[in-house]
Order: structure tokens, then sequence, then C-alpha cells
């Protein structure tokens, strides 16, 4: 599980404006996190919010498998990586390395809006409460 202190902030352009509406909202959860974003999305967060925010590559230069590494360094809480679902996938990096891992690290990720509001509730709890995973059917820990 981890224990990170960092969230990762990532929108596809149509999404964009749904994903700062959300950190205005709940702008307190987020000043509480260092946050790092691909450098379309961070520019966009600074300048309509003036958070601070570290850039890295864009999603088209390797962003996203950048991100991916950091989240193997058990420094990140949370993803949100608002996805937009109707847009031709075509120009767009697969992120299939992103849900994998996020799965092998149990770091929370979300996808839409919804995802996004329920993660952030979680992350307005004390920052040192983790999130409990439960045991599934297939896991030893159901046994």
């Amino acid at each position: 599980m981890s224990s990170g202190n960092t969230v990762i902030l990532i929108a596809h352009e149509r999404m964009l404006p749904d994903l700062i509406k959300l950190m205005r909202k709940r702008r307190q959860v987020f000043e509480a996190y260092r946050l790092l974003a691909t450098r379309e999305t961070g520019e966009a967060i600074e300048r309509e919010l003036g958070l601070e925010v570290t850039h890295l590559f864009s999603g088209r230069s390797g962003g996203e498998i950048q991100l991916c590494g950091l989240i193997c360094t058990n420094t990140i809480r949370a993803v949100f990586f608002l996805r937009d679902p109707v847009s031709p996938a075509f120009d767009e990096p697969d992120i299939t390395p992103f849900y994998r891992v996020c799965d092998l690290n149990n770091v929370p990720m979300a996808t839409n809006m919804v995802g996004a509001v329920a993660l952030l509730h979680w992350m307005g709890r004390k920052l040192d409460a983790p999130l409990q995973p439960v045991a599934s059917a297939g896991s030893r820990e159901a046994s």
C-alpha cells in the first residue's frame, strides 16, 4: 500500500475543465499533497488555480511512462487520470501499463468524475489513514 504524499494528475484535453473544476471545489485536499502532472495538465492547473505542480513530460512524449516509474517508488498516494471515453484513441498513448502499475502497487486511480469524487473523499481523511484492501475470493487472505 502506498504511503506517499504525492498525487498524480492527468486529464485528456476534453476532460481538463472537469479536473480544474473538481480541484477548485476541493482545493484544500489537493493543497495537502505534492502534485505531479504531465506538462499540459500541470500548466493548466497552475494557470487556472495557482497551485504548484511539478511538470513531467507531455503525454505524447512519454509522460505517462515517466509517471508509471514514479508509482513504483511508493511515494504516490493516488492517481487522477480523467480519460475522454469518446475521443478516438489513435492519438493517445496506450495507458494499459498505467493501470497495471497502479494495480501492482495498490495505488488507487480514478478515471472518471464519480471515481475522482470518491477518491477525494478518502484523501480528505487523515493523510496517514491507509486504504485497506479487502481480500477477494481468489486471494489467500480470503481462505
